[in-house]
């Protein structure tokens, strides 16, 4: 993965939302390993498709990145880019640093 740190700049008025938020990302990395591990595509495009829209929505760019490729390569089942994804959403929560600014 990346050597350099990932940071994101998120504004002010989401600070308080941002435990919530990892803690729901976190549940739903949970979600979608289930979901690989059943072989469950159609979880896992949900899945995507929120973590493409939570992450953006937030100002997550590198989550909402991810979620976008996790949400197509679970359209193709294809189970090793899923997986890909799944790695990079892991590296990604354990490791995203977290600005405040406009």
């Amino acid at each position: 993965m990346a050597d350099s740190p990932i940071v994101e700049l998120i504004v002010p008025d989401l600070e308080e939302l941002m435990d919530r938020f990892f803690s729901s990302s976190r549940d739903d990395l949970g979600k979608m390993q289930s979901a690989l591990d059943a072989m469950d595509f159609e979880t896992l495009i949900r899945l995507g498709h929120t973590a493409k829209g939570t992450g953006y929505g937030y100002g997550f760019r590198g989550m909402g990145d991810i979620g976008v490729k996790l949400e197509d390569a679970a359209k193709d089942r294809n189970e090793n880019g899923v997986r890909t994804q799944l790695e990079r959403m892991t590296y990604y929560l354990d490791n995203v640093k977290v600005e405040f600014g406009e």
